[in-house]
Order: structure tokens, then C-alpha cells, then sequence
């Protein structure tokens, strides 16, 4: 049985549009986050519009719907994710040695994800991480991504000023 909760998230889900989605991580590069967690397509990600797709990608992985990713969730929706991409390779050994390299990180970045080590991944815990990531893109910690914190990103990096995030 579905909570309030998981019935709402997945009404939301339904009703932008954002079921569909691919599942992506909060990416490296501001100008990629702003094109992956951009919901509504207005160039920026507020705070809210990126905890939203959080949720919504949290609902899609969720596949039991019990509000925990378990090990099997999360590396299965990683896999499928991993399978696309690495298919195209055309050497078979290097797609392989690839998609071992790939699983073996997803492993270790569930463990991370389980901060509570109860061996499943809560939407507070998903969520988390994600805030983590959506704060060093907000440079100028207005709770929003937007071409300031581009501008800002590749000041930093005319400076000589190396961060975890990049323009």
C-alpha cells in the first residue's frame, strides 16, 4: 500500500511531466547541472525545482515503493543507466573492463549514500547529497543555479582557483 507521501510524489511526477526522466546524478559542471536538473526549462535550478526532481528520482528508483533504496534499487537503476552508455563502446574487453570500473564506484558510492549504514538509502539520505552538490554549484548562495554562478565558476577558474565544481 502506497503512502500519502509516494501517492503525491508520484502525482507531481505525472503531472510535470517528470516521470520519464533519466535518473542523473548532480553533475561536475554547473552549465551541465542547469541543463539536467532544469525542470521548467528557464535556464536557472532554484532550490526547490532541483529537491522536486530529487523526489521524483528517488519515487522512479524506488521500485517497491517502501521508501528505502535498497542495494539492488540502486545499482540496478545505475546498471540500466550504465548499459546504454558503455553499449556503444565498440571494443568488447573495454566495455567490460568499463562496466566492472563503473559498478565497483557505484558500490562504494552506495555505502556512502547510506549514512545511517542500515543498508538502505532513505529519501533524506538521497536528498542530502544532492543539496550538498546543488550548494557548491550556488556560488553566490542565492538558492538558485543560474549563468551568475557560471560567471562566477570561471572566475574562479581564471584565478587559478581549482574546485570540485567547474564552470
Amino acid at each position: 500500500m502506497m503512502t500519502r507521501m509516494t501517492l503525491i510524489s508520484r502525482l507531481m511526477a505525472a503531472h510535470l511531466g517528470l516521470a520519464l526522466l533519466p535518473a542523473m546524478a548532480a553533475s561536475h559542471s554547473s552549465t551541465t547541472f542547469i541543463a539536467e536538473q532544469d525542470l521548467n526549462g528557464d535556464g536557472k535550478v532554484l532550490l526547490a525545482e532541483f529537491k522536486l526532481g530529487r523526489q521524483v528520482e528517488f519515487t522512479r528508483m524506488d521500485f517497491n515503493a517502501d521508501g528505502q533504496l535498497s542495494e539492488a534499487e540502486y545499482l540496478g537503476e545505475f546498471e540500466g543507466r550504465l548499459m546504454q552508455r558503455v553499449g556503444k563502446m565498440a571494443d568488447p574487453e573495454k566495455r567490460k573492463e568499463e562496466l566492472q570500473r563503473q559498478m565497483r564506484q557505484a558500490k562504494v558510492r552506495f555505502g556512502v549514500l547510506d549514512a545511517d549504514k542500515n543498508g538502505s538509502i532513505s529519501l533524506e539520505e538521497f536528498q542530502a547529497t544532492g543539496l550538498r552538490m546543488f550548494k557548491l554549484h550556488d556560488r553566490n548562495q542565492d538558492n538558485g543555479v543560474d549563468e551568475v554562478d557560471i560567471k562566477l565558476a570561471e572566475d574562479e577558474r581564471k584565478a587559478g582557483k581549482t574546485g570540485f565544481v567547474s564552470p
